[in-house]
């Protein structure tokens, strides 16, 4: 899977204790949103942004080990503002932890 690869290789690279935020769609909890959203998907956007709407991208995130630090909904839930966190060495928060 595509998108378990990409989110392994954003948490290789980033350092111990480094934010990574991801701006992504979402399903949208407000019905009136719905239109909009699904016509934007249709005439712009490809088979994978669709799969998006169904995935929880949280879980794939934290499978891969980062924790949740915020998430936002915007336009009736269908834009979504993912923060995420690596742990560092030790699965500890703290960066001053590793210096002990």
């Amino acid at each position: 899977e595509q998108l378990g690869q990409i989110v392994k290789e954003v948490y290789r690279v980033l350092k111990p204790g480094g934010i990574f935020t991801l701006v992504d769609f979402h399903a949208p909890t407000n019905w009136l949103f719905v239109p909009g959203i699904y016509l934007f998907l249709f005439l712009f956007e490809t088979e994978t942004a669709w799969q998006l709407l169904k995935t929880d991208l949280v879980g794939v995130l934290e499978e891969t080990e980062f924790k949740l630090q915020n998430r936002s909904f915007y336009a009736g839930g269908s834009l979504q503002v993912v923060q995420v966190k690596k742990l560092n060495h030790r699965g500890t928060e703290n960066t001053e932890e590793m210096s002990k």
